[in-house]
Parts: C-alpha cells; sequence; structure tokens
C-alpha cells in the first residue's frame, strides 16, 4: 500500500495520488497515476482543483463504485453499505494523452510542463515527469519495471534528455511496494508458464480466472486466443472496460478511439462498416469466467471450475510469494465493502472494549487497522456485498480481518504437490508480478541515474530495525550521495531516542542501529505485504532456521510503571487522537501513552503470570516477549 503524502518537494504547488488534508495548504493541481484504491485516498470528497490523469484513468475512475461501510459507534453494527461513486469528477478530471509534454497553468505567470509516461502497471496507469524552474523529477506510481519495458521508456523521446545524461533528474519518487533481492519472472514467462499449464486439460474444462483488479487485461487477450472462447464478465467489469472504447456520436461511421492498447481485444472495434466483437462478453455459455461471486452465473455454479490464480513469483526453493495485496490494488474490479478512516477508528474501539474479540491475532488486526488509519487510507473487506448488508454485527468483518492477517502473515506457500506437471489439479498458479523487486528496480534508476530517490511506500519501524535506506539500495547509481530520505529517517530515529532519554532517568542505553546491508545479498528479505502488513515464512527440507519477520511498532516508552496504570491508560478514548480539523493522527506516542500494540502484549503477560502464581486455574502459557524492543512484541519461539 502506498504510503506516500501527495507532496512533490520541488514543486509543492501540486499533489499526487493523496488528496487528504489539503485544506492545509490547498494545491493549484492535482495529479493520479491510476485507479488502484491506495491512490484514491480523499478524492472521494475533492471539488477542485483540476486533476490531471490519463484519459483511460478518467474513463474508469467514473465508474468505480465504492461501498463505504457505516459503523453504529454505540452498538457495534453495521449499517447497510451506499454505493458512491467518483461521478461529480466529471469536470475535475483532465486527461492528457501520453507521451504529450504539456504545458499545466497552475496560476497566473506560473506553469510546470508535464509528460505521462506508461507505467506498465495497469490498465492506464502513468508515471509523471515532471519540470519547472530548472528542476525535473520523475514520480512513478506503481510500476513493473521489467527489462523490455526500461529499454523502452529509455528510447522514449519525451525522456531521452535524461536516459542519455544530457540532463538529469533531480530526483525519482519511486515505487518502493518491494524491496526483496530475488529475480521476479517477467510477464511473457508468467503468460507462457499459464498457457502450458491450461494447454494440458481437456477440451471441456472450465477455467475462473481470478481477476480482482486492474493490470490482468493482457491475461484475459492470453487465455481468450489460447482456448478459442470468450470470457464471461459481470455487468459492472464490462461497463468499466466498454469506456476505454470511445466513439463519436455525431458519425457513426467514425472509428473507435482505444484509450489502452488492450481495448479492441477485450470489447470489440470498428472495422469499416462492421463491429467485431471482442473477448469480454456477458454469455454465461463460454469455457472461461472472470464474474464476480453472487452474479448468479449458472456455469460457476454448476459446473466444476479449474481456478486461475496470479501469484507475485516462484522462488528458487520451491516454494510461491503469493500476492496479499502488496502495492494496493485491493478489490477494485469487484464490489467490495470499503472502512472509512472514521470507521477505522470505531472498530479499534470496539476491539479495545473487548479484549478476548480476537484471541491471539488481535494484536495483529489492530496494527492493521491502526496502519490504515495512521496513513488515511480507506480498508478493504474481502466479503461478498450480497453477504455483507445481512450481518447485524462486527463478527463477519472481523473474521475478514483475520483472513486477511493470516495471508499476510504467510506470502510464501509451499507449492501444493497436486499443481505438478504430472497432475491435473484445480487450481493453476502462474508468476505475474505488478510490481518490481530490487534488481529491476535498480535497473531502473540506472538508467536515469538521477541525483536522488524518495520512497514512495516505507515502513520506518521496519526500515529502521533492518537499516533499509535509500543510499544503500541506491547510491551507487545516483549522481548524488544527499538522500533527503534518509536523512529523514534519521531525524525521526533521532527524535525518538532523545524522548526515550528523556523518559528514562537512569539514562539507559540505546538499541544500536544497524548498517544497511550490501544492497544485492544471497538471500531476499521479505518485506511487508500492503507496505504496512509483516511476512512470515520458513525454510522448508534445507535445514535452515525459520525466520519470522514480527511487526514492527515504534519504540515504547521504557519508563516502568504498574499494569493498573497502563490498564487506565487505556480507556482514553481514541478520538482524542483526531486533530480539529478532522485529520487522522493516530501513533505510538513516545511522550504521552504507550501503544496499543505494546500494551496488549505485556498485559497478556501479566495476566497469565498472574493466574499461573494464584493456581486457580490451567497453567497458561507466556510467551516469549522480545528485550530489545523494550519488552513490547512476542519473540518467536526458538
Amino acid at each position: 500500500m502506498s504510503t506516500f503524502d501527495g507532496v512533490i518537494h520541488e514543486f509543492p504547488d501540486i499533489r499526487i495520488d493523496f488528496f487528504r488534508g489539503l485544506h492545509h495548504r490547498p494545491p493549484l493541481a492535482c495529479f493520479l497515476s491510476h485507479v488502484h484504491s491506495d491512490h484514491l485516498a480523499g478524492l472521494d470528497r475533492l471539488r477542485s482543483p483540476f486533476v490531471y490523469c490519463s484519459a483511460a484513468t478518467r474513463e474508469i475512475l467514473l465508474r468505480l463504485e465504492k461501498y463505504p461501510c457505516r459503523l453504529n459507534y454505540a452498538k457495534g453494527i453495521f449499517e447497510d453499505p451506499r454505493m458512491q461513486t467518483y461521478k461529480h469528477l466529471a469536470r475535475v478530471l483532465k486527461p492528457i494523452p501520453l507521451d504529450t509534454p504539456t504545458e499545466v497553468e497552475l496560476e497566473a505567470g506560473k506553469s510546470i510542463q508535464v509528460t505521462l509516461l506508461d507505467a506498465n502497471h495497469c490498465a492506464g496507469a502513468v508515471m509523471f515527469l515532471i519540470e519547472g524552474n530548472g528542476k525535473a523529477v520523475l514520480y512513478t506510481g506503481d510500476i513493473r519495471s521489467e527489462p523490455w519495458w526500461v529499454n523502452s521508456i529509455a528510447r522514449n523521446p519525451s525522456i531521452i534528455e535524461y536516459s542519455s545524461r544530457l540532463k538529469t533528474l533531480d530526483r525519482i519518487y519511486l515505487d518502493t511496494s518491494m524491496l526483496d533481492d530475488f529475480p521476479l519472472q517477467t510477464k511473457a514467462e508468467g503468460l507462457r508458464e499459464l498457457l502450458e499449464k491450461i494447454a494440458r486439460y481437456p477440451k471441456d474444462t472450465f477455467f475462473c480466472m481470478q481477476a480482482w483488479t486492474y493490470g490482468y487485461e493482457e491475461v484475459w487477450v492470453a487465455l481468450s486466443k489460447a482456448l478459442n472462447s470468450k470470457i464471461h464478465v459481470d455487468k459492472y467489469k464490462m461497463g468499466v472496460y466498454r469506456s476505454l472504447a470511445t466513439k463519436s456520436k455525431d458519425n457513426r461511421f467514425a472509428a473507435q478511439t482505444h484509450l489502452i492498447k488492450e481495448a479492441p481485444s477485450l470489447v470489440g472495434f470498428t472495422c469499416g462498416n462492421n463491429q467485431r466483437e471482442g473477448c469480454l462478453t456477458l454469455d454465461e455459455n463460454v469455457r472461461i469466467h472472470s464474474c464476480e461471486k453472487g452474479t448468479s452465473c449458472a456455469v460457476m455454479k454448476n459446473k466444476p471450475i479449474v481456478w486461475i490464480k496470479p501469484i507475485v513469483a516462484h522462488l528458487k526453493d520451491g516454494r510461491d510469494m503469493v500476492e496479499v495485496g502488496i502495492g494496493g490494488g485491493g478489490d477494485d474490479l469487484a464490489q467490495k465493502p470499503t472502512l472509512e478512516t472514521q470507521d477505522i477508528l470505531a472498530l479499534i474501539e470496539i476491539i479495545g472494549r473487548n479484549d478476548q474479540l480476537l484471541d491471539e491475532i488481535g494484536t495483529e488486526v489492530k496494527r492493521v487497522l491502526t496502519k490504515a488509519f495512521t496513513t488515511s487510507r480507506d480498508l478493504e473487506i474481502d466479503m461478498d456485498m450480497s453477504d455483507f448488508v445481512e450481518k447485524e454485527s462486527t463478527t463477519e468483518i472481523l473474521k475478514s480481518l483475520v483472513k486477511k492477517v493470516n495471508a499476510i502473515r504467510n506470502p510464501v506457500k509451499k507449492v501444493d504437490e497436486n499443481d505438478q506437471p504430472s497432475t491435473l489439479s484445480n487450481r493453476i498458479v502462474f508468476s505475474y508480478a505488478r510490481h518490481s523487486s530490487l534488481p529491476e528496480l535498480r535497473h531502473f534508476v540506472e538508467t536515469f541515474r538521477p541525483k536522488d530517490i524518495w520512497p514512495c511506500t516505507v515502513d520506518p519501524a521496519h526500515w529502521m530495525e533492518r537499516g533499509i535506506t535509500m543510499q544503500g539500495l541506491f547510491g551507487d547509481l545516483c549522481t548524488s550521495d544527499v538522500f533527503e530520505h534518509d536523512r529523514l529517517m534519521e531525524d525521526q530515529l533521532q527524535e525518538m531516542q532523545r524522548q526515550l532519554q528523556d523518559e528514562d532517568g537512569e539514562g539507559k542505553s540505546q538499541p544500536e542501529t544497524r548498517p544497511m546491508a550490501a544492497p544485492l545479498s544471497s538471500s531476499p528479505i521479505i518485506p511487508p505485504a500492503d507496505d504496512s502488513e509483516p511476512h512470515e515464512f520458513e525454510e522448508k527440507g534445507n535445514g535452515h532456521a525459520r525466520e519470522i519477520i514480527q511487526p514492527s511498532v515504534s519504540p515504547p516508552q521504557s519508563s516502568k510503571r504498574d499494569y493498573n496504570s497502563f490498564q487506565s491508560d487505556q480507556q482514553i478514548n481514541l478520538k482524542s487522537s483526531l486533530s480539529s480539523e478532522g485529520e487522522s493522527i493516530l501513533e505510538d506516542s513516545q511522550a504521552s501513552a504507550l501503544s496499543n500494540h505494546a500494551y496488549e502484549t505485556r498485559l497478556r503477560a501479566f495476566r497469565a503470570a498472574q493466574a499461573n502464581m494464584e493456581g486457580d486455574g490451567p497453567w497458561n502459557i507466556i510467551h516469549l516477549i522480545s528485550t530489545t524492543d523494550n519488552h513490547s512484541t512476542i519473540d518467536p519461539e526458538l
């Protein structure tokens, strides 16, 4: 999930991909890279100024449906969700053609030049090259920097001045959703894998491609051609993709304009006086389906289905790194309920009032909620709309969040024995990453050799713990040794250490931060999925010890207090964390109250020990508690 705050430091009068808190300093122009939900924060309430984007992004956004969940704060129950769209932005959204340097006037006598470049991520996704006042930056949004794509961008006449080193970019705002150091299969390799697997099945097999978000359009085209079958989709998906093939209403013989290159294959095109059909259809009587659950498709209900699911990558040790929402996207193509910031806060309060509601996994669920709250991102819930409207309690949403956390904790899966060349399984997986790992990102940065790198997806605690810095990852590929984001992270770390020292009258020594390892190591570091979440994985069959990356939190207070005072602190209403303007400011304070995560961990251990001493019940297990972060997280058992 993107954590970018929308601020381009070289051009402070604009905002990109984050539209909350604009009243503090209203921008003169806004920009949207693509329609994935983690880049739309606050856009549904925007009324001005203009938002510049690609033509495809504009058409998709105007048809994007959003279902906010309204929580009853008093009873903790759901109200019926109401549909909300972005149709009110029709006059605000201003499309710019790709590969075309375009002057954007910010105010009288003040303008910038903006060029949109394909991002190889999803339909309509672009990068922004922004130039003006002697400055030039490249904002990537979300990218998949495959070698062929980097070469294509490098030769693009709109940016060749920078790729050929005639000019130097002041900064690249880089998609750092994944910083794993392992090679990814290219999309072409993933498509080949998929087509080889489906070719083994009988001619009457029915397939379902689980395309839950934008970015798998090429997979549809390849599947349709290989199986010589159309693909059944629901009306919502069909309406979105049909909008990407436009035609003049004044001339019925006019040729269509296709806003993405896959549009003719997907929804059809005009050839002379004839209208040719695309591969997407509303007809259920086809072999391939990508229809949404709950649409009453007879084939999906009554026929045996082989499920096709994309993953991030096949790892060298025989395991798969699965997709768990990394870098956003969620269920944008499916009509899913969404928790907004005020509803997330209400759910945190509900969980806080009942410690046993989620048992052991409760602290991690609260961490997911808190991360979404602090970054002002909405949180999609993996529930079908038809099921959701019938519920009257928080039970179902909490089950959904537990499922999400469990998936995040185990993103690397052992390959299913049934998914082997010698067997025909009802599940096909194929590699099709939509973000880049470290080797691809380094290739991209090396092509331009900018002065500085600013990460768009950051987990400060996790990065500080592992010593991750932009200089450590990309320093040898940049023309300057000054990395502003690293300075910011260092200042934050020093400030936390000063606060800890101020609170600890005895002046205990602070944990030493580890330097950044070499950019390219022999074993991958699996970073948090969806930016904020912990990954858990296990080396199997090779004798290596299990490695678990625990949830990262800000260092808690080191001053010791009795648990009665801890518990009284928790009665403070979380709503006090909201600023007077209504902005969300929920964080682990170093000066006032212990974090919820640290509190829960230490209180659970205290209660277990107390019950064991009293001896009036079964013996309670006391988990190992980390001493490296002031007893605030549970250590992995040896």
